[in-house]
């Protein structure tokens, strides 16, 4: 049953969600003075709207995404470190750190925070817009195309408040290896759960979350761990 024809079903017995702030209104009215026992923070029909609402991916948001890992590409395609990895974990803490809202579904992996189709995509939409290439087989993996240069416009229209926090970003990780900005995404990743789990937060239990992530870690050894989140305060690219 596809998802129109559940809502009509939900709707006809009473309990279809509210689609807009006036049915929120009109729900509310009906069940004035209704005591119930639940965590309002969680259950708030306001709230769901606009985590529903905020949840729906767009072609806008996909070429959001497409324009800034342009914006790498363009600035580091010389580098040979710059590969998948490489402008995967950019992307992740371009995201994170700056708070930006890009759709994207980083999940636990191995190498860190991962989303398998992010590449592809950026792959795809990079050569039907003509401005890179990619062949891993090469020492430097992206090439321009003819168009290269023609997202600029459009970074700096989706990006503008946030460019120089990415400027920075890319010249900080410009000559990081693959396993160096592995350990930094992962190390990232780790110390934002922590805070949205509402733990304290410090270099033990950072670390112990680091080595928890997969048995692939154990190969990095705990001082160079240690070295990478002093890096990072140092820096200022942690979550908060």
């Amino acid at each position: 049953m596809n998802n129109y024809k559940t809502d009509k079903l939900f709707e006809a017995i009473g309990i279809g969600f509210p689609s807009d702030k006036e049915s929120l209104e009109a729900f509310d009215k009906s069940f004035e003075g209704y005591t119930f026992e639940a965590d309002v923070n969680n259950i708030d029909p306001l709230k769901i709207l606009n985590r529903i609402k905020n949840s729906t991916v767009t072609n806008i948001d996909y070429h959001k995404r497409t324009v800034l890992a342009a914006e790498i590409v363009s600035k580091l395609y010389s580098e040979r470190t710059l590969g998948h990895l490489k402008l995967h974990k950019l992307l992740y803490l371009c995201q994170h750190t700056t708070k930006m809202n890009l759709h994207t579904n980083f999940l636990k992996q191995a190498m860190g925070p991962y989303d398998p189709n992010l590449m592809r995509s950026i792959d795809t939409q990079f050569k039907r817009n003509k401005w890179f290439s990619y062949n891993s087989n090469d020492l430097c993996k992206y090439q321009p195309l003819e168009n290269s240069g023609n997202h600029k416009e459009w970074f700096l229209k989706y990006f503008n408040e946030d460019k120089d926090d990415i400027e920075f970003l890319i010249e900080k990780f410009r000559k990081f290896k693959s396993d160096q900005i592995e350990i930094v995404a992962t190390i990232f990743a780790c110390w934002k759960d922590a805070i949205e789990k509402k733990q304290m937060v410090n270099d033990e239990l950072i670390i112990y979350k680091f080595y928890d992530w997969s048995e692939n870690k154990k190969k990095y050894d705990k001082d160079r761990i240690k070295r990478a989140i002093k890096w990072m305060e140092m820096e200022g690219i942690y979550p908060s």
